[in-house]
């Protein structure tokens, strides 16, 4: 007993925090299959495998370190199979990485503890979901905290001078929000004493690019969709119209399910032990910030989207609270801090206990496609079209990444046993199409011939 007693609590909860991502990792090793052939993470992994060169999407460039390792291996000769392992493990290994290097490296535990638990906080389905750029921000914000944090405590040192403004474009390259969580890291900081001028400089590069980044790196069309689709949200708003963005958040934590109940109770903590500290500056910006995230939230996907991405637009939630939680742990004492450890302990278990179960739907799904492959090949065709209303009764609503989707999976058992299936509706065809021609014959060879249709009959 004294020997735990004389454990430092930093060291427990760093520890405790590697095993959270051993769990994720043997997940990520389990699921493979569940989180690589999946709508848009099938899209952009098919082409890290069969294209040339690095694939960024939608100018995401700092998301670039699990397509590398995945290129590494191709590289290799590694099999179908294992690239999508390794991009699955891959995932998982750039934020545990990130943590490694804040925990031991800068030796700031309790950054990299809020990394640990912002990789849990609010995440269920999108563990799932791996090439959404946004899950990076639940770690690379982190690695910014820290460097501030080591440049205000060793300023005479110039290597802190240098990673803060990497880690910067870091966060401000990985997603089009990058540079709000950006500011609500600097923000944080600049309440402290120390290289104000230095952090004052950072959050001016931060808010250029957040208002003028777009003309340097012009958004997709789905994204300038958003950006317009701003204004018709405050109408909506106004008229007091339904927002299903705020009714998925409120109903998945006391309603459908109770996913975002820690969050919750984690953020009324911090803002307990803000206002006992009369840190009205802190307590400014968080409430400030996670109001206004929460509404632009709103604003943006008032028309609603599925689940998944859904929940995808609450996940820097999860770093505006972690952060400042656990930087607020770090000034209690020690009884405290092992109080904390505990209640740490039991947010990780329930969070990392969702993750696990949020398998379930998308292993449904991964069965009826399958099934989709089976029918494809048994039609002896190496392109296959079924209609869409089919796909729907069987429960395969998202069509547009299908032939991603099966050409993937179907490659698994080898190239020549490769198929292509698209859907259609009164005969026009649905979603991404796929030339065979364009296809690396190393990874896939589907049979050549005449694209087959599919009749309704034969799937029922």
């Amino acid at each position: 007993m004294n020997r735990l007693r004389s454990i430092p609590p930093a060291s427990a909860f760093v520890a405790f925090g590697h095993l959270l991502f051993i769990g994720l990792l043997v997940l990520a090793v389990q699921h493979w299959q569940l989180r690589t052939i999946h709508v848009d993470s099938a899209c952009q992994i098919f082409k890290w495998i069969n294209n040339d060169g690095l694939q960024i999407e939608a100018h995401r460039h700092t998301a670039v370190f699990p397509q590398l390792l995945v290129k590494l291996f191709a590289w290799c000769g590694a099999s179908l199979a294992s690239l999508l392992l390794v991009a699955s493990v891959a995932h998982v290994l750039v934020p545990w990485a990130i943590f490694t290097l804040i925990a031991h490296v800068l030796r700031r535990p309790w950054h990299a503890l809020g990394c640990a638990l912002a990789a849990v906080l609010c995440t269920r389905l999108t563990f799932y979901g791996i090439v959404l750029e946004v899950n990076y921000l639940l770690c690379y914000p982190f690695l910014l905290a820290a460097a501030l944090d080591v440049r205000i405590a060793i300023p005479q040192r110039r290597w802190p001078k240098l990673l803060a403004p990497v880690a910067l474009l870091m966060v401000l390259l990985v997603h089009p929000v990058g540079f709000l969580l950006a500011l609500f890291v600097l923000a944080l900081f600049f309440l402290r004493e120390g290289a104000r001028a230095h952090i004052i400089a950072l959050s001016l590069l931060a808010l250029v690019w957040g208002l003028f980044g777009r003309t340097v790196l012009p958004p997709t069309g789905y994204e300038q969709g958003l950006y317009d689709g701003i204004a018709a949200g405050w109408e909506s708003l106004a008229q007091g119209t339904q927002q299903p963005a705020l009714d998925f958040f409120f109903g998945h934590t006391w309603g459908y399910t109770t996913h975002y109940m820690a969050w919750w109770l984690l953020a009324a903590t911090l803002l307990v032990l803000l206002v006992r500290r009369k840190a009205w500056g802190a307590v400014l910006v968080l409430v400030g910030s996670v109001v206004g995230f929460i509404l632009l939230t709103v604003l943006t996907y008032h028309q609603g989207e599925t689940a998944m991405m859904m929940e995808k637009n609450f996940l820097p939630l999860a770093t505006m609270v972690a952060l400042p939680l656990l930087l607020e742990v770090e000034r209690l004492g020690q009884r405290a801090k092992w109080i904390g450890f505990a209640v740490f302990a039991v947010v990780l278990f329930f969070q990392f206990r969702g993750i696990s179960f949020a398998s379930r739907p998308v292993g449904e799904r991964f069965t009826v496609l399958q099934r989709v492959v089976d029918d494809a090949r048994a039609s002896g065709s190496g392109s296959v079209v079924m209609d869409a209303a089919v796909l729907d009764a069987r429960g395969l609503h998202i069509h547009w990444a299908l032939s991603y989707e099966t050409l993937l999976l179907s490659g698994i058992d080898g190239p020549a046993k490769s198929v292509i299936v698209r859907s259609m509706d009164q005969g026009q065809a649905l979603g991404h199409s796929i030339d065979p021609a364009s296809l690396d014959p190393k990874w896939f060879q589907p049979p050549v011939g005449v694209e087959h249709v599919l009749s309704s009959q034969h799937d029922q």
